[in-house]
């Protein structure tokens, strides 16, 4: 049954944290080693962190969950950094009316950090420009840009973190999709472990509708070919994962898995074949993860040591592919959209929060020329990872991991052409409110059939694969990194595997 829209639940009241000018940036926390946790009152629905202890203070600030960030080399009660609720935020025309704490006051230069609210829905990240006046214990302010490095100065945090069902919106986006409540997972698919995969080595069951002979029936795993640095990050209420590992199966059950039903017909020119109508069906199911990495130590260099962003996770694509194409057949150069999914979580650093939110679009396509039939039904399970690592010595470097294994029963495949249906991920992710990179996981199933020449039997092949493509944009300044606008560089896996076959089919 299909869901409609529905918004993350987010607190009325909008809390951040100022952070005083007169601190620098290498006096914001004491400690960052516990993966920390929201004020009371202010916590995101979802966002809860069961492995975290609440700040002591933070807790007791009041009903509007007010934080304060304790400097660890200030002086004992002097230049703390102050509770402050957000009245007010226009990110295009840079303004601001903040609220700080009874006795408190805002100054030129303070940093502020906001968790979603109704005023900032990816949350807040600026410092103030300019007070330009008051009202009422208001102050109302411009903003100018602020980083990171001026945010959480001198820090470790390695994290990530499996998105919880308060934290996903789903919106179906074409007639035949079906979406099914994000909830905990149990089970769910399962993924290869981290490195090249292997053969399960058990051939599947044939079917007996494809041409008489026997088949090459292979699950077809595609092997880790990334050449993205690997950093250890630590999981957030999971087991800790380098940002291209897959979880292991005891941390998989608490994760949130996202099912989407799927039942589209196929584009016009595709007939029915004797086994179904002309469709593309089954389920996708999807567990995101979002990544975050800042390490940055004391020194001259304002800039992280290291740093990285992204969005990972498993899945499984429950494929039926039916239909009989007599010429060509295309949905079009452009995938058809099937859902939208957005996710947001708070990686909280003490009582400061990071907003990393994503936005991932699931699509499909079908194309076909020639004379084709294709009834096939395969099962592709895999995890992947996208995003951009840093560190000082290399720069900026995609975060471009996959793994992948698909098998199932014997196809039946007769003709002489080609067909390929694809389901796509689009996929972007964002600190606070800006951009920072983005990436497409295509994977595909792919059907040839040759007619006979001379005295020999017809020959067809089914193959499976997957292309992952990650872009660094310019956004990513928000680092305090300058980068030149790395959009049009290609960072790109592929591979594709053959799973059942007969005959020597022609070049592709």
């Amino acid at each position: 049954m299909a869901v409609s829209w529905r918004r993350i639940a987010v607190p009325a009241a909008a809390v951040g944290v100022l952070v005083p000018a007169a601190l620098g940036t290498h006096a914001l926390l004491s400690d960052s080693k516990d993966s920390g946790s929201p004020p009371a009152g202010i916590r995101t629905a979802g966002t809860a962190d069961p492995d975290a202890a609440a700040d002591a203070d933070a807790a007791a600030a009041g009903p509007e969950g007010a934080v304060v960030a304790k400097p660890s080399n200030a002086p004992a009660g002097a230049g703390r950094s102050v509770s402050v609720q957000l009245a007010f935020y226009d990110a295009r025309r840079k303004q601001a009316v903040l609220k700080p704490s009874a006795g408190k006051s805002v100054h030129t230069g303070d940093v502020i950090a906001a968790a979603p609210n109704r005023h900032a829905p990816s949350g807040a990240l600026f410092k103030v420009g300019k007070v330009t006046g008051s009202r009422g214990g208001e102050v109302q302010v411009t903003t100018v840009p602020a980083t990171l490095p001026e945010l959480l100065g001198d820090q470790k945090v390695d994290r990530r973190a499996a998105l919880r069902p308060g934290e996903l919106t789903v919106k179906p986006l074409s007639s035949g999709v079906s979406v099914r409540n994000p909830s905990p997972g149990t089970g769910g698919p399962a993924t290869p472990p981290d490195g090249a995969s292997t053969p399960s080595g058990e051939p599947s069951t044939p079917a007996g509708d494809g041409p008489d002979a026997s088949a090459e029936a292979s699950p077809s795993p595609s092997v880790t070919a990334s050449q993205a640095p690997r950093n250890g990050l630590r999981g957030t209420g999971a087991a800790a994962t380098a940002p291209g590992e897959a979880l292991p199966p005891e941390a998989r059950k608490g994760l949130t898995t996202l099912r989407l039903g799927i039942n589209v017909p196929l584009p016009k020119g595709v007939e029915a074949t004797s086994k179904s109508p002309a469709r593309l069906s089954g389920e996708v199911t999807f567990r995101p993860e979002l990544i975050f990495q800042y390490n940055k130590r004391g020194g001259v260099n304002l800039l992280p040591e290291r740093a990285a962003i992204g969005l990972g996770g498993s899945y499984s694509y429950g494929w039926q592919v039916h239909g009989k194409v007599r010429g060509t057949a295309d949905t079009g150069q452009v995938s058809v959209p099937l859902a939208a999914v957005t996710g947001r979580h708070v990686f909280w650093v003490g009582p400061v929060p990071v907003v990393v939110s994503t936005e991932v679009t699931f699509t499909y396509r079908f194309t076909a020329g020639g004379r084709i039939v294709l009834d096939a039904d395969q099962r592709t399970t895999g995890s992947f990872a996208v995003g951009a690592t840093y560190d000082r010595g290399h720069g900026w470097q995609p975060l471009n991991e996959a793994h992948q294994q698909t098998k199932g029963a014997r196809p039946h495949i007769e003709g002489a052409a080609t067909a390929t249906a694809r389901l796509g991920a689009h996929a972007q992710v964002f600190l606070y409110d800006t951009a920072g990179v983005g990436g497409d996981l295509s994977v595909h199933l792919t059907g040839r059939a040759a007619a006979a020449t001379g005295h020999g039997a017809p020959a067809w092949a089914l193959s499976a694969g997957y292309d992952l493509k990650t872009q660094l944009m310019l956004q990513l300044k928000i680092f305090g990194i300058q980068i030149v606008d790395l959009r049009t560089t290609p960072f790109a896996l592929h591979d594709e595997r053959k799973l059942f076959g007969q005959g020597k089919l022609p070049s592709a």
